[in-house]
């Protein structure tokens, strides 16, 4: 490992046009392979994928994947296991290899070690399991986004990992797709801002590569399911999806992933337009990018572009994909070759793809060849500042959406509680897909608290939690007021993991919405805590139900964040950072949609809950809101209001900007996202906030996509106040 911060980009060109001197055709070529151990060793050996593996030590296998493929990079998917699965067997495994290459490979070059840990270390029992991408992003806070982003970063190098498969930084369009809980939500410029804390957390120290994905528009398919085609004009791509993707590389992302979906008729890994056009050229990436899993097959077998294999390989490496994640192909080295000895695949084209992989290495100091700390491992994985950051993660995630009659908090010293749903007794229902394991966990392999227990816990001794999981014993205990003081109903979705998660109705399963109409049915005040990983139908419960508070999946920690937010330790500060639909008859519905708008027509926003949406336990005031009268095209807007919270209790408000088109050269959106700050208020207290927007946020596209600061009049919102300004020419 090497104290190499990635704060600038570095010119490794020297080193790099030295090293592909050296290199043979199969030598550079494996250097453009991802290689998933355990699958291989199972593929060559007649071997059950996925199980745990002592023999991709082997010598002999290790001669095969580094000497005879040149393989340079090692990828291990969500049932992957090394050893009993711990940070000291990983942590053992990469060190033996990085061994056996200084000792026996010709030319030393190091490998990539890469993993999917998208909310934690998520694929190593005892590490901490933070809430999703969707959740981070619920707290708007930018400074404990990448302070979790370090943790996850420093505990991945502990384990010798040099690649994170994250984040996500998808900009989810249709709350059916089932990987919005992994995404940064709606709003580009929202996604953005987490996007860049992200990215900058997890490649601190230096030693790590993040890796945005999914490049591009995946989060925006014709029917919402996963890995369909979309449909998207040039100006939604530049627009809504491409920004996430710039900030990344603004924050000197190393590696990308692309998207294995259909866009616009060209499935991703073999559209040059997309890949080298905009990503290399427009948005001037310096990385490596490399495919999902498969998905150059897929090409061939899927998307029906390619005649073959071979043909699929020379499509998305043409069009500028640098690395195959060919998982237990080894046999895609051989076909390379014959594809340059054909002359279908350009030596040019080679040597800068191997100079892509090369510059992420060397940038990482990977070439420095210092021994991995096993023993340092363990120690970093799991630990209580992780904890901690998680808490308060999940805790900021918190979004309460309805609270009738101030119904939370509740009292820790009621008589008596009813608590109701499968989930609340559940560990693996706060964690979701991809933890220890791709679709979720096991209930036995987590070691944290559930709803119910850290209910039990926050209590009066004096409080008695009546817990019941089946609707039919509900019925049994004959629930009524003068029995229960409220009933705390908890409602789920299935862990899964991609396409699994695809809803076309968007409905709560069957016995989650059975439990809580029946609890509904008690008579006694209601409060619905939701874990779910996306937008479902709730205007039933939004109907009936005293209090809902959606706490996303929020992980290990979540079952005390989600108690102290019921109790009142923790007043909830979180906010939309997605529309939530009526239900799925209105999709699309999102707040900044381009809009139609007449006397005779008028394109509505009516969600459930909108966009940036969230109560408090107490009350916000805005006052005083200033916005110059005019600018001048490059300069910044200074804009300032007073907040107060005129409540009974401290609390958090998330002051958010919104920029509206009186009207512009191109058809503008109902508003936009372009500023936010987090201020925390005392009863009574009052603070001026002040926010500034440069020429890039007060900039469109216009009609042929060029990026400018086009004069025209405006209109600031900020909670309920409104400003016009004029942008006029300097």
């Amino acid at each position: 490992m090497t104290e190499n911060k990635m704060n600038e980009s570095i010119d490794y060109s020297k080193e790099i046009s030295e090293l592909l001197a050296k290199m043979t055709l199969r030598e550079k070529l494996g250097q453009c392979i991802l290689i998933e151990p355990c699958f291989t060793f199972a593929e060559l050996n007649e071997g059950e994928k996925g199980e745990i593996y002592s023999e991709v030590l082997d010598s002999e296998f290790l001669e095969k994947l580094l000497i005879e493929y040149n393989i340079g990079s090692f990828l291990f998917g969500g049932i992957s296991r090394i050893g009993d699965g711990s940070p000291g067997a990983w942590a053992d495994y990469i060190f033996k290899v990085n061994e056996y290459i200084e000792k026996n490979t010709r030319l030393k070059i190091p490998l990539l070690f890469g993993i999917d840990a998208v909310h934690g270390v998520n694929f190593v029992k005892g590490s901490t399991i933070y809430t999703h991408n969707l959740g981070v992003t619920a707290t708007w806070n930018r400074e404990l986004t990448r302070q979790y982003a370090s943790l996850v970063g420093a505990e991945l190098s502990a384990i010798g990992f040099n690649c994170n498969f994250a984040p996500t930084i998808d900009v989810a369009r249709d709350p059916r797709w089932g990987r919005v809980y992994e995404s940064l939500g709606e709003d580009p410029y929202l996604a953005s801002v987490i996007t860049t804390e992200l990215i900058e957390g997890l490649q601190n120290s230096g030693n790590l590569a993040a890796c945005a994905k999914h490049f591009i528009g995946y989060g925006q398919s014709c029917n919402g399911m996963d890995r369909t085609p979309a449909d998207l004009s040039d100006r939604n791509i530049m627009e809504i999806h491409a920004p996430p993707f710039e900030a990344a590389i603004k924050s000197n992302v190393l590696t990308i992933m692309v998207s294995g979906a259909c866009v616009n008729g060209m499935p991703m890994p073999a559209s040059k337009k997309l890949l080298t056009d905009l990503l290399r050229k427009k948005l001037n990436f310096k990385g490596a990018t490399m495919s999902d899993w498969e998905d150059v097959a897929r090409l061939s077998s899927r998307h029906k572009i390619a005649v073959d294999g071979k043909e699929a390989i020379a499509k998305a490496f043409n069009a500028g994909l640098d690395m195959n994640m060919a998982v237990a192909e080894l046999s895609v080295v051989d076909t390379m070759v014959e594809l340059v000895q054909e002359g279908r695949i350009s030596m040019e084209r080679v040597d800068e793809a191997v100079s892509n992989v090369l510059y992420v290495k060397y940038s990482l100091g990977l070439f420095n060849n210092v021994p991995l700390d096993v023993k340092k491992a363990a120690s970093l994985v799991g630990i209580q500042e992780s904890k901690d950051v998680a808490k308060k993660l999940a805790l900021q995630s918190m979004t309460l959406l309805k609270n009738d009659n101030n119904l939370l908090p509740l009292s820790k010293d009621l008589k008596s509680i009813l608590v109701t749903g499968i989930s609340a007794d559940s560990k693996r229902h706060l964690c979701g897909g991809w933890t220890l394991g791709w679709a979720g966990a096991e209930e036995e392999d987590l070691d944290c608290k559930t709803v119910l227990g850290a209910m039990q816990d926050i209590v009066s001794t004096n409080t008695q939690i009546t817990y019941i999981s089946d609707i039919s014993q509900l019925r049994e205990v004959n629930a009524s007021k003068n029995k229960y003081d409220v009933c705390v109903c908890v409602i789920s979705e299935e862990p899964h993991a991609e396409w699994f998660g695809d809803s076309m109705d968007m409905q709560l399963a069957e016995n989650e919405k059975d439990t809580l109409m029946a609890s509904f049915e008690t008579g006694l005040p209601v409060v619905m805590v939701s874990l779910l990983g996306r937008p479902q139908n709730v205007s039933w419960a939004h109907d009936n139900v005293s209090s809902i508070l959606w706490a996303y999946l929020p992980g290990t920690e979540g079952a005390d964040a989600i108690a102290e937010v019921l109790f009142g330790v923790y007043n909830p500060s979180g906010r939309l950072p997605l529309s939530f639909p009526q239900d799925a008859s209105q999709i699309p519905v999102v707040y900044n949609a381009h809009t139609y708008d007449s006397a005779e027509i008028s394109t509505k926003y009516e969600p459930l809950y909108p966009f940036g949406f969230g109560l408090s336990y107490t009350e916000f005031e805005y006052s005083d809101l200033q916005v110059p009268k005019e600018i001048k095209t490059g300069e910044f807007l200074d804009v300032s209001v007073k907040v107060k919270n005129i409540g009974k209790e401290a609390g958090c408000e998330i002051v958010q900007l919104y920029l509206k088109d009186i009207y512009a050269s191109v058809t503008p959106p109902l508003k936009s996202l372009k500023s936010f700050t987090r201020v925390s208020l005392k009863p009574g207290e009052e603070k001026t906030v002040s926010l500034k927007l440069g020429p890039s946020q007060l900039s469109l596209y216009d009609e042929y996509l060029n990026f400018i600061e086009d004069p025209r009049e405006i209109e600031v919102q900020i909670g309920n106040l409104f400003e016009k300004s004029m942008i006029c020419k300097q």
